[in-house]
């Protein structure tokens, strides 16, 4: 005799794009658990309005909500919900997201750790392959993150400053701060500032984090010296130089520093940041979620395209 076992549908319920409740509907059923699935599957316009709901604490970004997907670790906001239905430890459920009261069904996935390849060919995905930097740089269960940002980041600022483009390469390299400092603050003002004076000892360079700021506000924006603090007089214009000379004595109102110890600077700064991923493991799910929105050069769709018109 067939044997019938509780399944989950599982919901998301999401507004502005935040996860505000979650809701769950258990079935018994029977079959394997494919027959099982398609039949949740089929069962969810009629599920999602009925489910009893489990708002959340505080609402969770959906963006997050994809970091957490992409480690494996998604159920994890429905611990509470399985402890009420009495669920066991491995429920056999299918997870839709409810967004703004409709069912938004954009690629059909695994359980398990979401896999870039399987939102190929789906409106959820990219055009072309991609490289997935989590199968890429995680070998054995351990994220290999100074291999990653050195591959996708340093790797051309280092190449830039060994060829002597050094303007370009510290064009990039205060791109980059801004990049790491996105990945751990988010998007939020003066995280540039913040992330540097958390993590980065600039006194043997002999500069503050608030002049560097202002030092990459005239250098990305016009390729010049002259932020709009500096040409008011409020903050020193900075300067770099090469060499293996003393440091210059510069006029009133400006600052010469090393562009090389500056970089030594943010390598050790960059070596702090990563150790913080290991004191707090949780912080993890952030820097997936914020990194899947960077781009690099080694992270390239490829795309074939017909020769044919």
């Amino acid at each position: 005799m067939p044997v019938n076992e509780p399944v989950y549908n599982l919901f998301l319920y999401v507004e502005g794009g935040f996860i505000k409740e979650l809701g769950v509907s258990v079935h018994q059923m029977s079959g394997t658990d494919q027959e099982k699935l398609s039949k949740l599957q089929s069962l969810v316009d009629q599920d999602y309005g009925f489910a009893t709901r489990f708002p959340q604490p505080k609402p969770l970004e959906w963006r997050e909500y994809e970091g957490m997907a992409r480690l494996g670790r998604q159920h994890e906001i429905f611990e509470e919900a399985f402890r009420a239905c009495g669920a066991p430890a491995h429920p056999l459920v299918v997870v839709t997201p409810i967004v703004d009261g409709s069912p938004r069904i954009m690629a059909v996935t695994g359980i398990g750790k979401l896999d870039l390849e399987e939102l190929h060919d789906t409106p959820a995905g990219s055009p072309g392959a991609m490289v997935d930097y989590l199968k890429a740089y995680v070998h054995d269960g351990k994220f290999d993150i100074p291999a990653l940002i050195n591959d996708d980041y340093f790797k051309a600022i280092k190449l830039l400053f060994n060829e002597q483009h050094y303007v370009s390469a510290a064009k990039l390299l205060m791109s980059f701060l801004d990049t790491i400092a996105f990945i751990e603050l988010g998007d939020v003002r003066g995280s540039f500032v913040t992330w540097l004076q958390k993590y980065a000892d600039l006194r043997s360079v002999g500069v503050t984090a608030e002049e560097l700021w202002e030092f990459r506000n005239g250098l990305l924006h016009m390729t010049n010296l002259h932020s709009r603090a500096v040409i008011a007089g409020r903050v020193d214009r900075l300067v770099f130089f090469v060499g293996n000379i003393s440091p210059l004595a510069a006029p009133k109102g400006e600052k010469y520093f090393k562009l090389k110890e500056l970089i030594d600077a943010i390598v050790g700064a960059i070596s702090r940041w990563i150790q913080s991923y290991n004191d707090d493991r949780s912080k993890i799910v952030d820097f997936v979620s914020r990194y899947d929105l960077t781009i690099s050069d080694s992270r390239v769709a490829f795309i074939s395209v017909s020769s044919e018109q």
